[in-house]
């Protein structure tokens, strides 16, 4: 199956550990040349519609929009799934015979989420009208605890998506591409009120704003155990930066 590991070229020592990190996953991995927001002129990206006049981004936002956007758009017309890597993700080495087992019993879908960040919430459907809303330890890892995540042979299935933040790894089918492209862009700073999080009202800043206002309206699935953990340091983000502007 194809796949793409999203990584800035200016950042080629992550990739190279991103390698070394996931050896054992059996994934001959593809490295995908990411956008880069700084460098995404007003023009570019309303001609893309990426951001939808007037909206508020970050460049680093902007940017992750658009290497996602350009991968949907790939998965669309060659009409066939991809993975889809965060290149700061660990994954589990039974990642392929898990899917392997996992999909046939996923009849029609549109994304399955592989794993998300673990210092936030996941809201996932257990049967219709009975969730679970879950948070995760610990939230950092570190890779004392990525090594141990990647032995693990814990069952893993597919359950309705509600809410996550920050996912690291997915399987997104061209049904699902066009849809997330329908419904996802261009991004703009709608409100989302999060249930696991005590009804919390977020603004929308980024892709995860866009998805979490519609993964309830697709064939939305997140995996659970994980199959994949990000370390989502904010320090080194590319995506969570300071430099918020009005596009267009």
């Amino acid at each position: 199956m194809k796949n793409f590991v999203i990584n800035l070229d200016r950042d080629p020592e992550k990739y190279e550990r991103f390698l070394k990190r996931n050896a054992g996953c059996g994934i001959a991995f593809e490295r995908f040349s990411a956008s880069n927001g700084l460098e995404m002129s007003d023009q570019e990206v309303m001609a893309m519609r990426l951001v939808a006049p007037g909206a508020q981004f970050t460049r680093g936002a902007v940017g992750g929009a658009a290497s996602l956007w350009r991968i949907l758009n790939w998965i669309a017309k060659q009409n066939e799934p991809a993975l889809v890597f965060e290149d700061d993700c660990a994954i589990r080495h039974d990642i392929i015979a898990r899917l392997a087992a996992l999909l046939p019993s996923l009849e029609d879908w549109h994304l399955l989420v592989l794993g998300c960040n673990t210092d936030s919430v996941l809201d996932l459907e257990l049967a219709p009208g009975m969730k679970s809303m879950m948070t995760f330890r610990p939230q950092h890892p570190d890779d004392q605890t990525d090594a141990a995540f990647q032995r693990a042979n814990s069952q893993v299935a597919a359950l309705r998506l509600n809410c996550c933040f920050g996912p690291a790894g997915s399987l997104i089918s061209p049904a699902g591409a066009g849809k997330l492209l329908e419904l996802c862009y261009p991004m703009d700073n709608r409100s989302v009120k999060v249930e696991a999080l005590g009804n919390r009202v977020l603004p929308t800043i980024g892709l995860d704003g866009m998805g979490n206002s519609i993964y309830r309206f697709i064939k939305a699935y997140a995996c659970f155990a994980p199959l994949v953990v990000p370390r989502n340091n904010n320090a080194t983000s590319t995506t969570f930066t300071h430099d918020a502007r009005v596009w267009g």
